[in-house]
């Protein structure tokens, strides 16, 4: 139902349905217009925003321009906005220095701020003291899963994460072992090595392929990305897909069976949720998909990290019978239902 005559101030990095990692905002948006007569949103980049429905206003800040330019604009949009609309709230999508740069701002409108921070943290130390600043300053924090926030307070609360449920699940009568895929950002911090090389030890990789879905995004991305490249060049079943925006995902995962996550402790990646509600079985490390996974088969398919140990969990989960695999993917469908795009709202809201 529409909330008549409310309003929210939404703050992210991009609005861009063709962004590999950040394209799923256009839905985020989309839920917020649903609820709200109007949605405003400051961004720093804007793209393909063909998507987007009526009721939602695009502000760009960054646009092929210097810093201080950005800064400016950035403060002259959100006072302009906060003096002449009475927001409900302000949310911030992920980006820790426009949470902490429209402190003032908000704290003079008194206006609530809700910071949505999903990661395992910053490793430089100027982001790590920004992300420190603005989790003092932000009124509510929410996260994703238990160890998805990286740093400790009382201010935070794990409400799941918002995937297209409606267009990943396939409902799956049986089941065949089909091709592998790893659907990730190109980063040393998501151990894709380390992947490759547990499927090409397994005996899957004797009559199976592996697709690498997803580019780099930093410039030490891309030098471990054309490390990559090179490295599996005469591998005939490895191959690179490249970026493939989000809502061209599922095109990709037709004839994938298998998806390989091998993130620490503090990711808690939608691609994991995505790829599991489309039927298709995940290896993983990360203890936080424990809850997705029946208890029984926990240890088929979560692995340590290591090439070794992932190669012994596929040859393990390889000697499942169909009704095992029909198992596992009917109890991770259910259990991710709870963190459709549906209800994003609705337990944003709760929290404040």
């Amino acid at each position: 139902m529409m909330a008549k005559d409310q309003k929210i101030l939404i703050l992210n990095i991009a609005t861009d349905s063709k962004d590999t990692s950040l394209g799923f905002a256009i839905s985020w948006l989309n839920e917020f217009s649903k609820i709200y007569q109007e949605v405003d949103v400051i961004t720093l980049k804007k793209g393909d925003t063909s998507g987007l429905n009526e009721n939602i206003n695009i502000y760009e800040i960054n646009k092929n321009k210097s810093k201080l330019f950005a800064v400016s604009k950035f403060y002259k949009t959100i006072n302009l906005l906060t003096k002449k609309n009475n927001y409900e709230y302000c949310f911030s999508h992920m980006s820790a220095i426009m949470m902490l740069a429209s402190y003032p701002v908000l704290f003079m409108r008194k206006l609530t701020s809700i910071f949505w921070y999903t990661h395992a943290g910053p490793k430089n130390l100027l982001n790590k003291l920004i992300l420190f600043k603005a989790t003092l300053l932000a009124s509510k924090i929410i996260t994703a899963s238990e160890n998805s926030f990286p740093l400790k307070t009382k201010k935070v609360t794990p409400i799941g994460h918002a995937i297209d449920y409606k267009t990943f699940y396939k409902k799956i009568d049986s089941f065949s072992k089909k091709d592998f895929a790893i659907v990730s950002r190109i980063s040393k911090s998501k151990n894709i090595e380390e992947s490759i090389e547990g499927f090409l030890n397994s005996n899957a990789s004797e009559s199976h392929s592996i697709l690498i879905i997803g580019g780099p995004l930093t410039n030490e991305d891309k030098i471990y990305y054309e490390h990559l490249l090179n490295k599996y060049i005469n591998n005939n079943n490895v191959s690179f897909i490249g970026p493939v925006s989000h809502t061209e995902l599922v095109k990709y995962l037709k004839n994938v069976s298998f998806h390989i996550n091998n993130t620490d402790k503090g990711f808690y990646d939608k691609s994991v949720l995505e790829t599991s509600v489309n039927g298709i079985i995940n290896f993983y490390k990360n203890i936080d998909y424990d809850k997705n996974i029946p208890s029984k088969y926990q240890e088929n398919l979560k692995f340590d990290g290591s090439p070794g140990d992932l190669s012994n969990k596929i040859s393990s989960a390889f000697r499942f019978d169909q009704n095992e695999f029909l198992k596992i993917i009917q109890y991770s469908q259910e259990e991710i239902r709870n963190e459709s795009l549906d209800t994003l709202v609705k337990r944003i809201t709760k929290v404040i």
